[in-house]
């Protein structure tokens, strides 16, 4: 049965169409070449001023453009099938992954709210449940306001609200609102700064921004990784580096790591949560700032380096080519 499917796949019946109008193609030029000669004689004996030497070429001509246009279009049509079918595919491993993300935490709330509602707590454990329960939704809100950005129509073209930023303040900022995270994967966090400058910002996309790469670094790596956070200034630019040491990626997603709903599919990588929106609304939020976003990794298993690059004086610089 599996065969049977693998033969009448579209892929499959694709390159048999391809295959049999090319070959059909080819018969119809072959016999037609072979009997030329008998046609020329039977038109001149029936119509002798009808008949144009030049109109046997032609008519062969139209013949073969025809067929061209008919493979054409069957491409054409093959085309935006395969494409319908790999969006059909990434919005029900969409719905999939947020269906799961939002209720793991829902459960966890009710969890502790009916722990706490039935049993008699001490303060400390009530303080751990209650900081549990606002890590859960923490994770929610931003799930959220992902949804909400990357299916906004003003997505890649939104208006931020620039304003002057000091990014040293900013970032410790982040990553202690991320210290619980961090704790229990126990993660040692590093922040290296070498420079400091002030930004023109959007403050809050861009804390969405940062948020999504700080989650990936935990999401992806196991217990008792390093992660790092580096700054400074290079030329035009001010350089920020996401530095984790987790499962990394191979070259073909590190090219589609920051389309829509992709996301990394490997045994290691299955269990892990994620709706595929998180890097595809940092590179447009960093776009919006005439800035760049990219990702290096040296293989599976040897970790990330997500880098961030925004313009230093708040303008993207003419003659620089990032890509």
């Amino acid at each position: 049965m599996s065969k049977l499917r693998t033969l009448f796949h579209p892929i499959m019946v694709f390159i048999g169409v391809q295959i049999a109008w090319v070959f059909l193609m080819a018969i119809w030029i072959n016999w037609y070449l072979k009997n030329r000669q008998d046609f020329q004689e039977f038109a001149q004996r029936l119509r002798p001023e009808l008949f144009s030497p030049d109109l046997n070429w032609v008519i062969l001509i139209e013949g073969c453009v025809l067929m061209l246009f008919i493979l054409g279009g069957v491409m054409i049509m093959f085309v935006y099938y395969n494409k319908q079918a790999r969006l059909n595919r990434m919005q029900s491993d969409f719905i999939s992954s947020v269906s799961h993300e939002l209720k793991s935490p829902l459960a966890s709330i009710q969890l502790y709210l009916e722990t706490m509602k039935y049993q008699k707590l001490s303060p400390e454990e009530a303080r751990d449940f209650v900081e549990t329960m606002l890590s859960d939704t923490e994770r929610l809100s931003a799930l959220i306001e992902n949804i909400l950005e990357a299916s906004s129509p003003e997505s890649k073209n939104m208006q931020l609200q620039l304003k002057p930023v000091e990014m040293k303040p900013f970032l410790e900022e982040l990553v202690q609102s991320h210290r619980r995270q961090f704790e229990e994967k126990n993660c040692a966090a590093h922040l290296e700064i070498e420079d400091a400058p002030t930004l023109n910002l959007d403050k809050r996309a861009m804390r969405m921004v940062f948020n999504n790469l700080i989650g990936n670094a935990l999401r992806y790596s196991s217990s008792g990784k390093q992660f790092k956070i580096r700054m400074g200034v290079e030329g035009r630019y001010c350089q920020i580096d996401f530095i984790d040491q987790g499962i990394g990626m191979d070259e073909k997603d590190r090219k589609k790591v920051f389309k829509k709903f992709y996301r990394v599919r490997n045994p290691q990588t299955q269990n892990i949560e994620g709706a595929g929106l998180g890097l595809y609304i940092c590179n447009e939020i960093v776009k919006n700032h005439k800035g760049h976003i990219e990702v290096k990794s040296e293989g599976r298993d040897k970790g990330c380096v997500f880098t961030v690059l925004l313009p230093a004086n708040g303008k993207a610089p003419e003659s620089d080519n990032h890509s």
